[in-house]
């Protein structure tokens, strides 16, 4: 089995049509393995782990063009694990030079949600104060951002290549898909691909809950198939100190006070520890999502299952392709405007199954952002969209993306749902996100207004849920 490790990807280029078609190969990575116990997470970064000797020898000093890649969970012998044993809440991927991926690794270590703990919220909430840390008794302002934007992520990436003594640029891919991998394609539309400078190593963050409940009965029929709660990470280990703000004595990631206004004045738990009943912040890595009054988790048996990427590449360097650089970009329901980039997540409450027939339990998140994802109201600058898609989690019905000026749909990204036993078909989980791919990209300016609308069902609560809007950007030149 194939060491693996993987590639935190978001840039894009568009292939000049007069070169001639490039040959298209696979390869495919598995990753060490993880061993968890029932309601145990992981949510930590891989050490880096070498592509094929053909890939690093073949684009050594040169670009690999991605067009598309897949992410999975297998167990040793390589056959597929159900989502009910295993659940993917999402993954991450870095890759370029090995001592640029092997400094950016060792930058990530000690932090409980797979990344540093964020210090203050410049950049993402209007207003923000730049924080101050004491240093040999001098106060110093402290400006770093929310690592969970791509473009902080990517600056974290870039100080790890300076400071490995390698050129800055490296790639990423992913934030927030996981379980609905096995059914969402990534290709761009033709002319576009993911790019990696010189790759040789990859480091993958896998966030894996482990949901094999060990006094579960056997699994004979779709209709045994339990969607687990744990999915939702359950506050039930952790410590949440309101005098702080922090999460087990971490700063949470990413810090509370970061909701939409809607949701402010909804109250909804999600946007204040005092009310915060589970999600993200509550799944750190080595955290367990089960009461463990009753439990020895040393009785607990360990299951062991690997991350799993194939990439699709074309065979040939992209600069010599003629391609052009992509970012990563989100649209999230629980942001707004220059008020705010959104909290990633919020809770969704029951509807009062008294007075509603379960059919028409809806419940709808809906904000206006800049299509750029960003709070700044003044970049008109231009840029595209080539791809797009949705992220929800379980309960999740779809995610749409508006010109708010027109009412026009620019992207209706729906979930798709398993109906089986078999993994890849689980019943009741979400195991896919349908995509929008567009061959003659969108053009905005980067302060277009857009209305994110995310619609889950409400028959039973759901917390730490996302509605989100994934997307490419090239920014088109002035």
């Amino acid at each position: 089995m194939n060491a693996l490790t993987a590639t935190t990807l978001a840039l894009g280029l568009v292939v000049g049509s007069a070169c001639a078609a490039p040959v298209e190969k696979t390869i495919e990575i598995v990753g060490p393995p993880i061993k968890l116990r029932y309601g145990e997470v992981h949510n930590a970064w891989q050490p880096p782990i070498d592509f094929p000797d053909e890939v690093k020898q073949k684009f050594a000093g040169k670009t690999m063009p991605v067009v598309d890649w897949t992410v999975d969970i297998v167990y040793k012998n390589g056959s597929q694990v159900p989502l009910y044993d295993t659940y993917n809440h999402h993954y991450i991927l870095s890759a370029g030079t090995r001592p640029a991926m092997q400094r950016f690794h060792d930058m990530m270590q000690d932090a409980p949600y797979g990344l540093r703990a964020p210090n203050g919220t410049v950049g993402w909430v209007k207003g923000a104060v730049p924080p101050t840390q004491q240093d040999d008794g001098v106060q110093t302002p402290n400006n770093r951002k929310l690592l969970m934007t791509p473009a902080i992520h990517h600056q974290l990436l870039e100080q790890a290549s300076r400071e490995a003594g390698q050129a800055p640029h490296v790639a990423q891919i992913g934030s927030a898909s996981g379980a609905e991998e096995r059914h969402t394609s990534h290709r761009l539309p033709q002319g576009y691909a993911y790019m990696i400078d010189s790759p040789e190593a990859l480091t993958p963050l896998f966030h894996f809950i482990n949901t094999k409940d060990p006094s579960r009965a056997a699994i004979n029929s779709a209709g045994d198939v339990p969607v687990s709660k744990l999915l939702q990470c359950p506050c039930v280990n952790q410590f949440l100190n309101a005098t702080d703000g922090t999460v087990d004595g971490w700063e949470p990631y990413p810090p509370f006070g970061t909701c939409s206004p809607d949701f402010f004045a909804e109250g909804n738990p999600s946007c204040d520890i005092t009310t915060y009943q589970g999600g993200w912040r509550c799944c750190e890595d080595g955290k367990f999502l089960i009461e463990l009054d009753d439990v020895d988790v040393d009785d607990l048996p360990y299951d062991e299952v690997h991350g799993k990427f194939i990439f699709t590449y074309l065979d040939d360097d992209a600069h010599e392709l003629g391609l052009k650089q992509l970012q990563f970009i989100t649209q999230d329901a629980s942001g707004y405007l220059d008020v705010t980039k959104g909290n990633i997540e919020y809770d969704v409450p029951a509807c009062d199954l008294r007075n509603t027939r379960p059919e028409d339990c809806i419940y709808e998140s809906s904000t206006v952002n800049f299509i750029s994802g960003e709070i700044d109201a003044d970049d008109d600058s231009l840029m595209s969209i080539p791809y797009t898609v949705g992220h929800l989690h379980v309960g999740g019905i779809d995610v749409t993306l508006y010109d708010d000026d027109t009412g026009e749909v620019i992207c209706r990204s729906e979930a798709i749902y398993g109906n089986g036993t078999e993994a890849g078909n689980e019943n009741g989980y979400l195991i896919g996100m349908t995509p929008c791919s567009f061959l003659t990209p969108p053009v905005f300016p980067k302060n277009k207004k857009v209305r994110t609308v995310a619609r889950y069902n409400n028959t039973e609560p759901h917390t730490g849920v996302m509605g989100l809007m994934l997307s490419t950007m090239y920014e088109v030149p002035a």
